[in-house]
């Protein structure tokens, strides 16, 4: 089983080293690189093509956010973990916006990061507890559409659809998914992927805001 390959991004070097250390110590990951501002890790994402980038907020040339949407553009198939210090609503979301599939604190304890690592190497998003808690209170202030005009997009939904998209509203894993319904994690990666092409979102993030935006109660799903 070959090991998860880490870029991180951070611009103190204590921060940096002291989770490389424990990195380190998994079996299962390999630090490749070590970014100390955003110029950095742009490049060295793009020449090591890690599987999974931490990327800090805070950096300096360039800012975590806009060096997130940079590789993004340049390396699609990037995977980004935000690791910071900033919980502020505005971070949360540009930093979404930018294309990262997770996000936690650096006051979190390091089992947390491993799993936000594993979680998101395996295609998956992750967010701290916190983070999730800002992120639903955000989504439920978005208006939601009359009752006389249902969107298009919510009456093309299959009911299996609807199904699967209940679940990644609550935070269920694909293998989660997978064994309530009985099928595999591929079949449901494999929905995710078509309601975020149907939807026109990004990714889960804008699923779980489609779900809020559209649906009142999981008794709407029935």
């Amino acid at each position: 089983m070959s090991s998860t390959r880490i870029l991180l991004a951070d611009d103190h070097q204590m921060f940096r080293t002291g989770v490389a250390t424990l990195l380190a110590k998994e079996v299962s990951f390999e630090v490749v690189g070590e970014a100390k501002d955003g110029d950095e890790v742009i490049r060295l994402a793009c020449q090591l093509q890690p599987d999974v980038i931490v990327m800090d907020i805070h950096l300096p040339v360039i800012d975590g956010i806009a060096a997130t949407r940079k590789i993004i553009t340049k390396f699609p198939a990037a995977q980004i973990l935000a690791l910071t210090s900033f919980e502020a609503e505005d971070y949360v979301v540009n930093m979404l916006r930018a294309g990262a599939k997770g996000y936690i604190l650096k006051e979190a304890p390091y089992e947390e990061l491993a799993l936000a690592i594993r979680t998101i190497a395996n295609g998956s998003s992750y967010f701290a507890k916190e983070i999730s808690v800002k992120i639903f209170a955000m989504l439920e202030n978005v208006g939601r559409p009359s009752a006389s005009k249902e969107p298009a997009e919510k009456a093309s939904l299959t009911e299996r659809e609807i199904e699967i998209l209940e679940h990644i509203a609550a935070e269920r894993t694909n293998k989660e998914i997978a064994a309530l319904l009985f099928i595999s994690p591929r079949t449901v990666e494999t929905h995710r992927r078509n309601l975020i092409h149907k939807l026109k979102v990004k990714n889960t993030a804008g699923l779980m805001k489609f779900y809020l935006s559209n649906f009142k109660n999981k008794s709407e799903f029935r």
